[in-house]
């Protein structure tokens, strides 16, 4: 009687045992719908933005990009067909543009999704001729306008706005003997591009107002030279405190024959102050 007591009180104790052992075992795991979530979780931190802005004869186009550098694919739900609310400041910093008060889009649940690794570009034009926008310097910013992301709502923001500068002014082009100088720019800074007719090694050029030279003789970056043709993309800079008050600034390209004397010139006018 007493080993039959001692017995069963011991297969008690190891069934006990291997209870405590059974639970300790068990451990909950995540459903299947959460580890699908988790794993469609986008990190903001690895989306990169990028604006471009460019201007010829009043046309001004943007480009907003936007590169996914995630391992799963960004896919955006946006509450109407605009994906990116563009706006451009003067320099007073006053609204002369805003995507989303001068264009209509449609009302419809629009999706666009970005591929893991992979970059998408959004591009949008403004005439300023049309809209007679003066001449100066402007800002565009860009603004990214996705309610979610994978199905998870977006915070206003999350995704930073870009912004970058640019310059609107007046172009005037020059034709002489077959070269073609385009000039643009205002108030000391002169963009000079376009095409040089010479078979001379080097050339040079200066700045004048008619009594005081503005830039000492230089000598002229050619950024191509294909036979006589030489292809220019440079600037001129001249000092605010130089610039005549009433005059005419003048950009002049010349050749020196072997006696370093001017043999051939060419006079552009880069700006005229009243």
């Amino acid at each position: 009687m007493k080993k039959g007591s001692v017995l069963l009180l011991a297969c008690t104790l190891l069934l006990s045992g291997c209870g405590a052992n059974s639970e300790k075992e068990i451990k909950p795991t995540p459903s299947t719908k959460q580890t699908i979530e988790q794993n469609n979780d986008i990190n903001i931190e690895k989306l990169s933005t990028k604006i471009e802005v460019t201007e010829a004869n009043g046309l001004v186009t943007m480009k907003y990009s936007l590169r996914n550098n995630d391992t799963i694919p960004a896919n955006f739900t946006f509450p109407s067909s605009q994906i990116v609310d563009y706006t451009i400041k003067d320099e007073k910093g006053q609204v002369v543009y805003q995507s989303s008060k001068d264009l209509s889009y449609t009302q419809v649940i629009t999706k666009s999704t970005i591929p893991e690794n992979s970059a998408k570009v959004w591009e949008e034009q403004v005439n300023f001729a049309d809209k007679k926008l003066p001449y100066g310097n402007y800002e565009v910013t860009a603004n990214f306008v996705p309610s979610k992301v994978n199905e998870k709502d977006l915070n206003n923001g999350a995704i930073k706005p870009v912004s970058q500068t640019f310059s609107y002014h007046k172009l005037s082009t020059v034709n002489e003997n077959g070269s073609k100088i385009i000039v643009k720019g205002e108030n000391g800074q002169y963009e000079i591009k376009g095409t040089y007719l010479s078979d001379q090694d080097k050339i040079y050029y200066s700045v004048e107002d008619g009594h005081n030279t503005l830039v000492d003789e230089t000598v002229l970056p050619i950024k191509i030279k294909t036979g006589s043709v030489n292809l220019l993309d440079f600037n001129v800079n001249v000092p605010k405190e130089s610039l005549p008050i009433n005059g005419t600034v003048t950009l002049v390209l010349y050749e020196k024959n072997k006696d370093d004397q001017v043999s051939k010139s060419m006079s552009i006018t880069l700006q005229q102050f009243k």
